[in-house]
């Protein structure tokens, strides 16, 4: 009887793998909302076990750490808590002064469900882009890293600007490939107001117009592909424009940064970064330091590493996207644990690691189940009130 049982179980396992890892959007869609409520339900359900007063002191906990400064720049302007405000780009706040209908009361809820309707929209974007970039049956593969990977998994649930910031930048590829692009100028330039270095995107734009015209590929749309580059790089100009109009000074986010978080941009920190989190040859400077970022770093330094090779030969606009932000992320001497964020806003590292994942659907739910694991734990620490990331 025991036996028959597992055989039962074994089958309707095989059956629920084979139904939801068709290539179907919708199929897609569902699988990653159930990964989410898994998830967060995991995270409650160890809080509760573990250390209720944190869970319960705060039941809206996935709006805490950047959404507490952007529902308050949603409200109060950059009035709030000014100058460090200024360093939250104004994309956000727009969008929760929006769709609250600038009531406060419901600025921690709203704020929490624009970033997880935009992680669906990143995984939309996502799943159309993959087969103009690589082979369609890597599709699900690609859209399953993107689904699992820790760091994002967790930034998509709570009140970060990562999800946006996705959904606008591959929206704007994904455009920009299908050549509808007033919408990828638009979708750009929204990445943009959403992060500054949105800007990245304009290293897309220009390497792939110029490899489809030395190629003799695209040649056509040279100039609607330049008048997207210059009308995104105008996009860029009015982000700085609000800046100057707002503050008196257009480079005002990069003088918090550096005031109050570290960031500044050197070739001096390259060295330092590498030595310090790469090599683990000495150790920061500022304490208390979490010596259990060191590998983590190197992963994420490796993986994009191998995204850049690996994209070279698949779409080299997207190699060149990897090397100029992880170029810029090591140059950036700023807090640790924001390396992990900056890495999963890097979105050509899913395509790489959905190339690698396996054909064998439950060789990737076994890793698939390992990541959703370290995201609900990840989530758990958030819970208790800890920074992360």
């Amino acid at each position: 009887m025991c036996h028959n049982i597992s055989k039962k179980a074994q089958a309707l396992v095989a059956h629920t793998i084979q139904y939801y890892t068709r290539d179907r959007l919708l199929d897609t869609l569902v699988v990653y909302g159930a990964i989410k409520i898994i998830v967060l339900l995991g995270a409650i359900a160890i809080s509760l076990r573990y250390q209720p007063a944190a869970l319960l002191q705060d039941p809206m906990f996935l709006s805490r750490w950047d959404g507490g400064w952007y529902q308050g720049i949603a409200y109060n302007g950059y009035a709030y808590n000014y100058p460090n405000s200024a360093a939250f780009p104004p994309m956000y706040p727009f969008l929760i002064k929006i769709f609250s209908l600038n009531q406060p009361a419901a600025m921690r809820l709203v704020e929490v469900l624009i970033s997880n309707a935009f992680s669906f929209l990143g995984l939309y974007f996502l799943y159309k882009l993959v087969p103009l970039v690589v082979n369609e049956k890597y599709r699900l593969r690609v859209c399953f890293a993107y689904m699992v990977f820790p760091v994002l998994l967790v930034c998509n649930l709570v009140s970060y600007s990562e999800p946006i910031f996705l959904a606008f930048t591959i929206g704007a590829y994904y455009f920009w490939k299908r050549a509808r692009f007033g919408l990828a100028t638009l979708f750009a330039i929204f990445s943009i107001f959403t992060r500054q270095i949105g800007a990245f995107i304009l290293v897309i734009f220009l390497v792939d117009m110029l490899y489809g015209f030395f190629s003799q590929r695209q040649r056509s749309q040279v100039i609607r592909q330049l008048a997207v580059i210059i009308i995104t790089c105008a996009g860029l100009g009015m982000l700085y424009l609000f800046y100057f109009y707002r503050f008196g000074n257009p480079f005002i986010v990069s003088s918090v940064e550096a005031a109050n978080w570290n960031g500044n941009l050197s070739v001096t920190n390259l060295f330092y970064n590498l030595r310090v989190y790469g090599f683990g040859f000495q150790g920061p400077s500022w304490q208390p330091f979490n010596y259990a970022i060191l590998p983590v770093f190197l992963i994420d330094t490796l993986l994009i590493i191998a995204t850049i090779v690996t994209m070279l030969k698949r779409d080299v606009a997207l190699s060149a996207y990897s090397f100029v932000s992880l170029a810029t992320y090591l140059l950036l001497n700023t807090w640790p644990n924001s390396f992990v964020r900056l890495v999963a806003g890097i979105f050509p590292l899913y395509i790489f690691l959905g190339l690698m994942l396996s054909d064998n659907w439950q060789k990737n739910i076994v890793i698939g189940a390992i990541a959703v694991v370290i995201a609900t734990h990840n989530m758990f620490i958030w819970i208790s009130g800890a920074w992360l990331y």
